[in-house]
């Protein structure tokens, strides 16, 4: 026993399978959008309202939204062209900077 699936068609007014439904013309018109929900910056904790303050938090924080990223190939361990040495000598530099600011925030 196969599954099919099966669409109403309005115009012949019975169930046809789906691979043979062919969707009525329709005129093309506008569409309205809502806006976005409100969010809480995870870099800032304030609160941004609508698309504008999406926009406003990408400006200041010089960021991207995650939706934009969408269809973006992956980075993979072959993008990265620098030298080992300059990976390592950039880790380490990292890791100072992060012992640095754990010191300054618990001295």
């Amino acid at each position: 026993m196969t599954r099919s699936s099966w669409v109403y068609d309005p115009d012949k007014k019975t169930l046809v399978p789906k691979h043979e439904f062919v969707s009525p013309t329709r005129e093309a018109g506008y569409v309205v959008l809502g806006d976005q929900p409100d969010f809480v910056s995870p870099i800032d904790g304030k609160l941004y309202s609508g698309r504008a303050g999406m926009r406003e938090h990408c400006r200041i924080h010089d960021v991207v939204p995650n939706a934009e990223l969408k269809g973006l190939p992956p980075l993979t361990s072959q993008s990265d062209q620098r030298s080992s040495s300059e990976i390592r000598r950039d880790n380490e530099a990292r890791k100072s900077q992060i012992i640095h600011q754990v010191n300054r925030h618990y001295r």
